[in-house]
Formats: structure tokens, C-alpha cells, sequence
């Protein structure tokens, strides 16, 4: 099985040129140079002890992403070659979507830093006429296919109707399901936070992107990406998130909320994943579940970084011990009746999701989390505990 999907995983990277960076050193600057050398250097250490050699071999994309594969070899050869770049080739299929080359042979790096960045490889005739043909189908009265032009340069949360290559249309974005959706979810939010103990009976909503016309602003996207080689080992969030990056989603004033048109290969066990700056949604897994209005509110809560290390009972990576949107095996509604945790805790330094700048009324001390949890800038957020599992902006929390 894993043969198989490493050969598929290539066809899609390479577009049918199965061994394009094999035995190729790589070129270009690489935005996470200090993160790659660490690892390099911590392989080639234990390759040494081990007495052999090593292929290390690396993929990148424009997003900064990277990723890498070492390979421990009695002998460097053609062999040891074409597997250390299938296995690294299969790495980035989550990571950066982008083709592999040589980083390093043993103790010499050989991927040219000061060079011009390896070309893309082209797409095939065949490829770009299917994808053609389907998005000419996908064209659909009220349709986006970009994020419009925004009704206020606010923080906002901006939603994405994601379909994979060969998925079914169940036209979503506009037949009015997620606006509906959305607008109920919020207004659960609003209720939650109105019976805090804190609120005052002030209630907060989240910061949602609206087009001039005043309707939720909803974007299509289509991956290039199969059923089959959406099916990582992983959850794809990982691959979702470069992807939509690499597509102009990166707005950093915005978190990118995507309900998609499929399930993961995991089916119904996991119906979203949430982190800093963004939320998947696998719409089929969840769509007939009572509890699916909190399990988005949940990983829109982990968009904004919640739980976070400082609360009082965050406990497994972010998330709340006892009952709680935030629980872990279970949602429930009981952050109207108790919270002590994330939201209006009043725990000095820590973050709090009532001040954040995508909630309104906006409190006048907010702070971003993308600012906090990517950029690493904590301004007057000074608790030493402040990272769990969903401060990892390329990684997630489920």
C-alpha cells in the first residue's frame, strides 16, 4: 500500500516525470536554511555512529515550507538514490507539494544557496485539459473564485468551499448551506459568551468577511489533488493549508475557515482540524451530526490559538479537560456556564480568546495570534506557558 501511494503521490508532484530530482543537488535560497542544517546536522551525527552514509534530500516551496528526507546507506549508488528521493517526495506531499532535491551527500551540502531556484516542471497537455474542462463545469451563477473585495480592512474570517479534483459539486457556497451555517454558529458564539460569568450579558461574535453587498463572502477552490492522493497518512490539513497559501490565501489580517467536499481517509473519526491561522471542516463527516455547530465553533476556537498553555485545565495539545467546546473526546456547550481556561480567565500574560482581534466588540488591549504564535511577537502577553498543540501555524490541533 505504501508503494502505491508513493507512486501516486510522485505522478501528482512531478506530472509524470517519476524521477525528475533524482541524483539533482538543488538550488536556490532556502527561506528555513537554520531549521534544514539543524536537522541535516543532527542525521549526520547519527550516521556516523552508525558507520554510514548519508543522502539527504530536501523539498520547498515559496511559503517557507520544507521538507526533508534522510536516507542511512552502506553504499551511495543510483538504488539508494531513486529511494531516498521517492521517500522525500512522499514527505512533501503534506508539507510543500513541491519536488525534491539533493540537499546533502555525507558531510558536504551540494545544494547551491546563492543559485537561481529550480524551475517547476511543467504541466502535461493531458492534465491541463482536464483541469480546464472542470473549470469550465465548476462556473456557476454567484460563484467566487477569489477572495472579493472586502467590506471593512478589519480582522476577519474569511470561509472556503474546498473540492478535490475529482469531487462532487454539492454547490455549498452557494445554495446558501455555509452562510446559514455560519451565521448560526456565530450566534451560538454570541449566547456562550453573553452568560459568562464575566460578560456582563455582553456577548461576542467572531469578525466574519463580508462582501459589499452584505452576504458572507465565500471562495471555490478546486485542488489539483485526487481522492487517492489527498489520502496521506496524515490528516491533509498540512497539504490544505500550503496549498491554499500557494493559491494567495495568505492574508495574515485573516483566518481561512474551509469546509471541504470530502471526508479523510479516517471517515468519521475526525470531523475538523483548527490551528493558528486556519480551520478545516470535512463537511461529510459531520454534516448529519447534532453536535456539528460546535465542532466548528471548536476549531475556530483553535484558530485563534485556543487552548492555551496557561489556562487553568488545557490539557492533550489544546484542549480543555472536563466538558467544554474545547473538550477533547466530546464538545458541549457548558463554556455559558463555567470557563476558566481560554476565555475571560483574567490569568496575567496569558492569551485570552475574548481580546483577540478577530472577536467584536474588540477589547481595547487585543491582541493577534497570528502575531503571537507565528510571528513569535508577545507584545504584553508574557506568561512563560503559552504554546500547546495548536500553535503551530503548519501543524494542527485536533
Amino acid at each position: 500500500m505504501n508503494k502505491i501511494l508513493g507512486i501516486i503521490i510522485l505522478s501528482l508532484l512531478l506530472s509524470g516525470n517519476a524521477y525528475a530530482g533524482v541524483n539533482e543537488p538543488g538550488s536556490g535560497p532556502i527561506a528555513s536554511i537554520i531549521d534544514v542544517k539543524s536537522n541535516y546536522s543532527e542525521n549526520l551525527a547519527q550516521v556516523k555512529k552508525k558507520n554510514k552514509h548519508l543522502i539527504y534530500y530536501l523539498s520547498i516551496n515559496n511559503d517557507g515550507g520544507w521538507a526533508g528526507w534522510s536516507l542511512y546507506v552502506k553504499k551511495i549508488d543510483e538504488k539508494s538514490h531513486e529511494k531516498a528521493y521517492k521517500k522525500c517526495v512522499k514527505n512533501a506531499a503534506k508539507y510543500t507539494q513541491e519536488d525534491c532535491f539533493i540537499f546533502a551527500i555525507d558531510d558536504k551540502i551540494v545544494w547551491n544557496l546563492d543559485g537561481p531556484a529550480k524551475p517547476k516542471e511543467s504541466e502535461s497537455a493531458e492534465s491541463k485539459a482536464k483541469r480546464e474542462k472542470q473549470a469550465q463545469l465548476d462556473k456557476r451563477p454567484g460563484r467566487f473564485f477569489e477572495d472579493q473585495p472586502d467590506a471593512s480592512d478589519d480582522y476577519q474570517i474569511h470561509f472556503i468551499y474546498l473540492l478535490i479534483l475529482d469531487g462532487k459539486d454539492s454547490e455549498l457556497d452557494i445554495n446558501g448551506w455555509i452562510e446559514k451555517k455560519v451565521n448560526k454558529v456565530n450566534d451560538k458564539f454570541l449566547k456562550f459568551s453573553a452568560k459568562n460569568k464575566k460578560s456582563n450579558g455582553i456577548g461576542q461574535q467572531f469578525k466574519l468577511d463580508m462582501t459589499k453587498e452584505g452576504k458572507l463572502d465565500v471562495t471555490f477552490v478546486r485542488m489539483n489533488v485526487s481522492k487517492k492522493q489527498l489520502n496521506v497518512p496524515d490528516y491533509p490539513s498540512k497539504m490544505i493549508y500550503h496549498y491554499l497559501r500557494q493559491q494567495g490565501f495568505n492574508n495574515p489580517k485573516k483566518v481561512y475557515a474551509t469546509f471541504t467536499g470530502f471526508k479523510t481517509k479516517h471517515g468519521n473519526s475526525d470531523g475538523g482540524e483548527g490551528f493558528v491561522p486556519m480551520m478545516v471542516i470535512y463537511t461529510p463527516a459531520v454534516k448529519t451530526s447534532p453536535d456539528m455547530d460546535l465542532i466548528i465553533l471548536h476549531e475556530l476556537f483553535h484558530s485563534q490559538g485556543a487552548a492555551y498553555g496557561c489556562g487553568k485545565r488545557t490539557y492533550k495539545g489544546a484542549h480543555v479537560k472536563g466538558s467544554d467546546i474545547l473538550g477533547v473526546n466530546t464538545v458541549t456547550s457548558s463554556v455559558d456556564s463555567r470557563n476558566d481556561t481560554y476565555y475571560k480567565h483574567d490569568i496575567e500574560g496569558c492569551p485570552d480568546l475574548a481580546k483577540s482581534v478577530f472577536v467584536t466588540p474588540t477589547a481595547k488591549d487585543s491582541w493577534d495570534p497570528y502575531d503571537v504564535f507565528c510571528r513569535k511577537k508577545r507584545g504584553n502577553l508574557t506568561h512563560p506557558d503559552l504554546y500547546t498543540g495548536s500553535h503551530r501555524c503548519k501543524g494542527g490541533a485536533k
